[in-house]
């Protein structure tokens, strides 16, 4: 009983590691585009991005494209700028950065521009370095269940564990 428990096991592990083989040569196999081609799209997606063109550039990234590693910052940054669950009524104010011992303490303040109330509403920071690549994100609530009722102002604070490099910062609110 115990010698076939162990050789099933045994089964399940090979066969995982075999599926997990496979699935990592098919997702290379599916980028078939040239570097060039790649190289191509990515800089006309930054371009675009540069001009405030968030949208646009999302879209010259055709959803079939493999995003290399080098480019994730910039993929995950462009995704956070077009995420549908930003909330455009609230507007992120005071913001206040210090360090504080090993940690970056960061204050503000959420105004609800809208006529509506919000609940559980998460601010991100993103961290990032001399060259604007993402360092470190982090998030809190900075509205809670009581919610903000229209024209109202929340406050909130962060603390975050020190990124090394850090040279600017970026916040944003999501539901």
């Amino acid at each position: 009983m115990v010698f076939e428990l162990r050789n099933t096991i045994l089964i399940l592990i090979a066969l995982s590691i075999s599926i997990l083989s496979g699935c990592s040569n098919n997702v290379e196999r599916d980028n078939s585009i040239s570097d060039s081609e790649y190289n191509e799209q990515m800089e006309k997606a930054k371009e675009l991005h540069k001009q405030g063109k968030s949208e646009e550039a999302m879209s010259v990234l055709d959803g079939d494209l493999v995003i290399k590693s080098e480019d994730m910052d910039f993929f995950t940054e462009l995704l956070d700028e077009t995420n549908e669950d930003a909330v455009p009524m609230l507007e992120i104010t005071d913001i206040e950065v210090s360090r504080d011992g090993d940690y970056i303490r960061a204050t503000g303040s959420v105004k609800n521009n809208g006529d509506i109330s919000y609940s559980y509403i998460k601010v991100k920071a993103i961290y990032k370095d001399g060259n604007d690549n993402v360092i470190d994100t982090d998030w809190t609530y900075a509205i809670d269940s009581l919610g903000i009722e229209p024209n109202e102002t929340k406050k909130f604070e962060m603390m975050t564990k020190f990124p090394e490099g850090i040279k600017n910062y970026t916040f944003q609110l999501f539901e």
